[in-house]
């Protein structure tokens, strides 16, 4: 079952747009998919023109394009362009957000002189955002559209019908093709808990050091990674993930004790050229385990303020904000969250003979973790106390 996002740039309603839409959406339901819609009408316009990704909202929905397998972008078009509140939403959208995913565009118009939209004016820009297959499109004419809004019922003239049918199910099959291509990455990806001096954190390290300096300019115990002490991460108090795939580390995170009962993340990361797979979500769900194993109760953890990709991440993770989210992320200087962990999160025991690092016994420096378990959806620094 994949996972697939709608869009409705239709700026009214009832719609045509909409119609079409729902009709495509019955046929993904139908063929057992998780489908979920986003009217971007519905999303606060301040916000949305403001392109302000800390609104609980559209980071919402951010989370959810980045979560998903596909998407089906629908639009009226005027005048010869998909609408502006679609473009609103697009322009918002992380470099490369569509990146993996395969997407249908479907458009409605009152002329057929329109029919080229589709392919000049929106495929482009889906291209741009790094969508893995833009497959074709259909331009639905108004004049195929009935709408009966007593009940919300639709009919559809049969070439429009049918036509939708054709481009909905070459949509399906792109993408049934591109999750079987990485379907088998969540199986062959390992999550090693390592000391933070071992060769297979020193990617993370090198790599966050690099970014850090580059979103922060100055040199800072912050952006050098040197504002706790590295051993922070080791036992009995902490520990130190990466996510390995092939021999080769491409994500991972650490905690550390922040008071009796609460855990601090930090380091969270993912590799360039590995993101849009969900890596940072998993990352946050084995650190909450690991915390959950160490006895602790809650997490907090601070991210500075130029890094909207995280805060979005944590947002969408169930985690609260201590800040004001529509304050300029500047004055806030470091953005706290904190979550409690349910009670039932917990992490399966190891398998026989397997031993925890730091175990007074264990003799090897990493251990594969069992991927079973469960879970479920404060002070600031005087500096930025980026995770």
């Amino acid at each position: 079952m994949a996972s697939i996002v709608t869009l409705s740039g239709s700026p009214s309603a009832p719609s045509r747009t909409e119609a079409v839409l729902g009709h495509v959406e019955r046929r993904l339901r139908a063929r057992g998919h998780d489908v979920s819609r986003v009217v971007v009408r519905d999303l606060p316009a301040d916000a949305l023109l403001r392109a302000d990704t800390s609104d609980p909202q559209i980071a919402t929905v951010v989370a959810a394009i980045a979560a998903a397998d596909g998407l089906v972008v629908t639009t009226p078009v005027y005048k010869a362009a998909y609408t502006g509140l679609l473009k609103a939403l697009l322009d918002l959208l992380p470099q490369y957000a569509l990146r993996g995913k395969t997407v249908l565009p479907v458009a409605t118009g009152g002329s057929p002189a329109h029919v080229l939209a589709l392919d000049y004016a929106l495929r482009p820009v889906l291209v741009s955002l790094g969508a893995e297959h833009v497959t074709q499109g259909w331009f639905v004419l108004a004049s195929e559209v009935t709408l009966y809004p007593q009940d919300a019922g639709v009919l559809l003239a049969e070439s429009a019908a049918r036509n939708l049918h054709l481009v909905t199910e070459s949509f399906l099959t792109h993408l049934a093709r591109h999750r079987s291509q990485i379907v088998t990455q969540p199986d062959d990806d390992v999550v090693l808990r390592v000391s933070p001096h071992d060769d297979a954190a020193a990617p993370l390290l090198e790599d966050l050091v690099v970014e850090y300096g580059t979103r922060y300019g100055l040199s800072t115990p912050n952006t050098q990674l040197t504002e706790v002490p590295i051993s922070d991460f080791e036992a009995p108090d902490g520990a130190f993930l990466v996510i390995s795939r092939a021999g080769q580390t491409i994500a991972g995170g650490a905690i550390r004790r922040y008071d009796e009962q609460t855990a601090e993340v930090k380091r969270v990361w993912a590799h360039a050229q590995f993101r849009r797979q969900g890596l940072a979500k998993r990352v946050l769900h084995e650190l909450e385990l690991a915390a959950a194993s160490l006895g602790y109760k809650r997490i907090h953890l601070t991210t500075g303020p130029r890094q909207p990709e995280a805060r979005a991440l944590y947002l969408a993770a169930g985690y609260l904000p201590a800040f004001d989210l529509h304050a300029d992320p500047e004055s806030i200087g470091p953005h706290a969250f904190d979550k409690e962990l349910p009670s039932g999160t917990r992490r399966a025991a190891l398998p026989p003979g397997v031993r925890a690092p730091g175990h007074p016994a264990d003799a090897v420096s990493r251990t594969a973790l069992d991927p079973a378990g469960s879970t479920t959806p404060v002070p600031s620094y005087r500096d930025w106390g980026a995770a």
